[in-house]
């Protein structure tokens, strides 16, 4: 384990892979112990009637160590006879001090995880006050807790980001849904409103694995005429954006790939791929849906229409509709579709639709369920099982049927638009 993350309490220890450094700022001259105030995580930091306030002193704040490092869930404990502090992280195993090797018996040492603390002199060195608190620099305690640590001048303030908070506040960026560990569903933005106090180490845990996962997709796009896009902000409704004649020309540009993947994993020749690119863009417009995107949805479920997975190609069914990882009985309800353009069969997965027509608009009417409470267009009839089923509105965007659409999803949506909408995109 790298030695930052055994620096860290319980909840803390894997989430510095994504820690940058933090950069010396000496705060402007003061008078020698003039209080400053300290912020944890955008809240005040109360320190106990009584206790050392942080304070200037040499151009340099100096803050409590007993109380911040508790605050981020360390153990701190002081050792006269060495004139030692030992801070044990709430997830390692104490380990004996060092020796005094090289250390004048005056000199104050603090020892974290058994290691000792190198403070360079430029930091400004760590003593005990006339009241026998401890107090360090506060870039020190940054770089030994894992902390990001600001001094506000204006408000002669010590920010100090936790690495907790940086990790839930980083994930909030990309205003993704998350599928925490007790099954709820969450959109990240709401991470900042959490108390962390209430979350496992497993649950941050995921959250750290999450976010390495994230990374792998760009916050925005940039679309072949310059146009920029947040990927949070692309909407499921909306006008689409490639042509048919575009939609194709991707398709028939994955043709040579898809044929040596076809031979090379699944034994088999390369399957007719259906020409649906009109029927999307037709019916996405008629329900005020992207087509094209969901054209691209189409293509990333089924794999390029080579149905891999449990749904067959003469089903019709091109986003998995009704494909709930068992076979179905032939007597699944129907929940008001036209049980003349849809049906179950006994051992199938999914649902049979009759016409690739009916196919594509069972998609995109699921796409509408998600994207808005309104009914239907009218003159529209229901072909999609599961339209009353889904929570009406609940992913106006690609990126909100992350964790609803698909599951766990995680970047499902980014997917979507990256992996196979930009590559419509740049085809001519």
């Amino acid at each position: 384990m790298p030695a930052i993350n055994r620096r860290i309490g319980t909840k803390l220890a894997t989430l510095f892979l994504c820690i940058s450094p933090l950069v010396a700022m000496p705060v402007p001259a003061a008078a020698a112990g003039e209080a400053v105030k300290l912020v944890l995580d955008n809240k005040p930091l109360v320190i106990p009637a009584g206790d050392q306030e942080a304070f200037i002193k040499g151009d340099r704040a100096y803050i409590p160590l007993r109380v911040i490092s508790e605050k981020l869930g360390a153990r701190v404990d002081w050792q006269p006879e060495a004139n030692r502090v030992v801070i044990t992280t709430g997830d390692s195993t104490p380990v004996p001090p060092p020796g005094n090797t090289g250390r004048a018996p005056t000199a104050l040492q603090i020892v974290i995880d058994g290691q000792v603390l190198q403070i360079p002199p430029s930091y400004g060195q760590p003593y005990i006050t006339p009241a026998g608190r401890t107090v360090v620099p506060l870039r020190a305690v940054g770089e030994a807790l894992g902390c990001e640590v600001n001094w506000l001048g204006a408000s002669r303030t010590v920010d100090i980001k936790s690495p907790i908070y940086k990790l839930l506040a980083e994930l909030a960026g990309y205003r993704t849904n998350l599928k925490l560990l007790d099954g709820r569903v969450i959109n990240s933005a709401e991470l900042l409103q959490m108390d962390t106090s209430t979350l496992s180490r497993e649950q941050l845990q995921q959250f750290g694995n999450s976010l390495v996962e994230l990374k792998k997709y760009d916050q925005q796009v940039q679309l072949p005429d310059g146009t920029i896009l947040k990927v949070a902000d692309i909407t499921i409704q909306g006008p689409a954006v490639a042509s048919a004649s575009q939609l194709r020309a991707w398709i028939e540009g994955e043709k040579p790939r898809l044929r040596v993947k076809m031979k090379e994993e699944y034994n088999r020749e390369l399957l007719p791929i259906p020409d649906l690119a009109d029927l999307y863009l037709r019916i996405g417009a008629e329900y005020g849906i992207r087509g094209d995107i969901a054209f691209a949805q189409a293509a990333k479920e089924t794999l390029y229409w080579q149905f891999t997975g449990s749904v067959k190609a003469d089903q019709n069914n091109y986003c998995g509709l009704w494909a709930t990882g068992s076979p179905n009985t032939g007597q699944e309800p129907l929940n008001g579709a036209d049980p003349t353009k849809v049906r179950f069969a006994p051992g199938v997965y999914g649902a049979i639709f009759a016409s690739p027509e009916v196919g594509v608009e069972a998609h995109i009417q699921h796409l509408y369920a998600y994207a808005t409470n309104k009914p239907l267009p009218a003159g529209k009839k229901l072909y999609d099982p599961r339209f009353n089923l889904v929570q009406r509105g609940s992913a106006p965007t690609w990126q909100g049927l992350n964790a609803r659409w698909a599951v766990p999803g995680l970047t499902y949506g980014q997917s979507i638009i990256r992996d196979y909408w930009l590559k419509a995109l740049a085809s001519k």
